[in-house]
């Protein structure tokens, strides 16, 4: 879309598209952001659209995607956040098409429960979906979709929060962005640690990015957090830790062609006690090995984590969960697969292991998406990224957001969130 023709647009609805009064009131001034900020990706739009959704400020973003050249603006897993958010809150929306590089996102009032849940006829659940349309990301689409619901989730006759049932079809191992195995694995989990209900995933169906594009899906039940605000968190060392944890348990998995599993099963058994200790082995029960055949030689990935249960003497001590993944970019010829296979867990075990080392509670993909809930959080919140670990740009780019949307203040690991509570939908 022209400038000029957003401009008319905005004009039409009494909005200035040239505001930057950043300080101002939420409910009626834009707040501008340029697109092309540190990252510059889609992790900027969509950080800026559920703080938006959920607090109500109107937001103006320009440059959308501004550093993803040659084809920076919307994409469809960036329309299908747009859509489902909008839809949620009721928003009013310029700018929402493909390839568009402005987008003007101003929620409204919703009166009940949001149109984007329908309540089910077995009880207490509540069903939404969200469809991409193409082999786009799930993962990044759930970014912003996925905070919205826990902290603003529907509600009964009486006010009660209730359950939701999300079903979600797009890519779920795509290149460069967290896969369905990641998400289950390593988000979810992470997430009840720092306070939210377990929420479970469900898998139906793959979508692959890489050879013949496929579209996937999978549910998510989602169950509502006790009122209040969420209490900040802490995954961070102890204070008197002076070395890791062995982790409780390290698992393996692998999607590929059968005639690769046994060479993953025996690299991984390899490297695995080479670099955490003779002692993770399958006998032992601390290492878990899970193997399922891909549809296509062109079908590969691969992920590699570590659970780490802090012992019952520490009651307060929340789980953490580091991992490792590889998803080719091209495909690989069938010859060169073994190899692959083997070279990609030595990679894995190895970065896995550097974290585990550093003293991480979380990889750098993760503690990107857990500033939303830093900043949301009542207190201050700490996520410890590792000795000697730069803080990645996705995570500078998501606290510079959340900064320019909320206020909060970042230091280090930590950040002092506002404590926010969903006050918007009335019963």
């Amino acid at each position: 879309m022209a400038d000029e023709d957003l401009v008319k647009r905005l004009e039409h609805l009494g909005m200035s598209p040239r505001s930057r009064n950043v300080r101002a009131t939420l409910s009626t001034e834009i707040l501008e952001i340029d697109g092309r900020t540190l990252e510059g990706g889609g992790q900027l739009l969509r950080l800026a659209l559920i703080l938006s959704a959920l607090t109500s400020r109107p937001v103006h973003i320009s440059n959308i995607r501004g550093k993803r050249k040659p084809k920076p603006g919307l994409k469809a897993q960036h329309l299908a956040c747009v859509q489902w958010l909008a839809r949620a809150c009721n928003a009013t929306v310029v700018g929402a098409e493909k390839g568009s590089t402005n987008l003007v996102f101003t929620p409204g009032k919703v009166n009940g429960n949001s149109s984007v849940y329908t309540k089910s006829i077995t009880g207490a659940v509540w069903d939404s979906k969200v469809e991409i349309g193409t082999a786009g990301s799930t993962g990044l689409l759930l970014q912003a979709i996925l905070p919205f619901i826990l902290f603003s989730p529907p509600r009964n006759e009486t006010g009660e929060a209730e359950t939701v049932r999300l079903a979600v079809s797009g890519g779920t191992n795509v290149s460069g962005a967290p896969s369905y195995e990641y998400i289950a694995n390593v988000l979810l989990p992470t997430l009840t640690s720092i306070g939210f209900p377990p929420v479970s995933a469900s898998l139906e169906k793959r979508g692959w990015s890489s050879g013949r594009e496929s579209i996937g899906s999978f549910t998510l039940l989602i169950p509502p957090r006790p009122p209040g605000a969420l209490a900040a968190f802490k995954l961070c060392r102890q204070p008197n830790e002076t070395s890791p944890q062995s982790p409780s348990m390290i698992t393996a998995k692998l999607i590929a062609p059968p005639d690769l599993h046994q060479d993953f099963t025996d690299a991984v058994i390899s490297f695995v006690a080479w670099r955490f200790g003779e002692k993770h082995t399958l006998f032992h029960q601390n290492l878990t090995i899970d193997c399922e055949a891909s549809d296509s030689t062109a079908h590969l990935y691969l992920l590699i984590t570590a659970t780490t249960t802090p012992p019952p003497s520490q009651p307060d001590v929340a789980s953490y969960f580091l991992a490792a993944d590889h998803l080719p970019e091209r495909k690989i010829p069938p010859a060169r697969q073994s190899k692959y296979v083997i070279d990609a867990v030595t990679r894995c075990v190895n970065e896995l292991c550097a974290l585990w080392t550093s003293g991480a509670r979380a990889d750098e993909h993760l503690r990107d998406q857990l500033v939303v809930f830093q900043a949301l959080a009542e207190g201050r919140s700490e996520v410890f990224g590792g000795d000697g670990r730069e803080i990645s740009l996705h995570a500078r780019t998501a606290e510079w957001v959340a900064k320019q949307m909320l206020g909060v203040r970042c230091q280090e690991d930590g950040i002092e969130g506002i404590g926010f509570e969903a006050n918007r939908f009335d019963p």
